[in-house]
Order: C-alpha cells, then structure tokens, then sequence
C-alpha cells in the first residue's frame, strides 16, 4: 500500500512541477459549405477546417494550398443543393 501511495505522490508532483503533457499527434475537423460547384465547395470546406485548426495556418494554404507542418486526410460528401453543390468535410490533421 505504501509503494501504490508513494506512486501517486510521485506523479502528482510530476504534473505539479510542470512535466510537458503529451500533445495529440492528429486533431479532426469538420466543415459543411456551399458553393457552385463541387471542386469549390470542398475548397471552401478545406479551408473553414483550417481556419478551426489555426488562423496563423490559414495565410500559407491561401497562398499554396498547403498546411504547413501537417498532413491531411480529407474526405468529403458532397449533394446537390438546389442549383448548387453542399459538401460536408471530414478532415484529420496530422502533425509531421
């Protein structure tokens, strides 16, 4: 009992003392957009998943369409939407 105490002492003062807390490696996004047509409606849903991720990101991906120090994953499902194209994103950003 003793050594189970001392193990939650010692990690309590672990955290206390400020140890770094592991970070997550991929962070998931989603968006939904429309547009006139698909290939821009799953930009602009790309692009509002950046935005949630960082705004400090989102300058670079205007720029070359990239997000700088991640890879992505995206997917989308995109539907006709009255005389436009509504595409719901599901996109995973990883960091490299």
């Amino acid at each position: 009992m003793k050594f189970v105490k001392g193990l939650v002492a010692a990690a309590a003062m672990t955290v206390a003392l400020g140890a770094p807390i592991a970070e997550a490696a991929c962070v998931k996004k989603g968006a939904v957009a429309t547009a006139g047509s698909e290939e821009w409606a799953k930009w602009y849903a790309l692009e509002t998943t950046v935005q949630a991720l960082s705004w400090g990101l989102w300058p670079g991906f205007l720029n070359n369409g990239k997000v700088e120090g991640y890879s992505v994953n995206d997917k989308y499902s995109c539907k006709p939407d009255g005389g436009q194209i509504t595409c719901r994103a599901a996109v995973t950003f990883c960091k490299k």
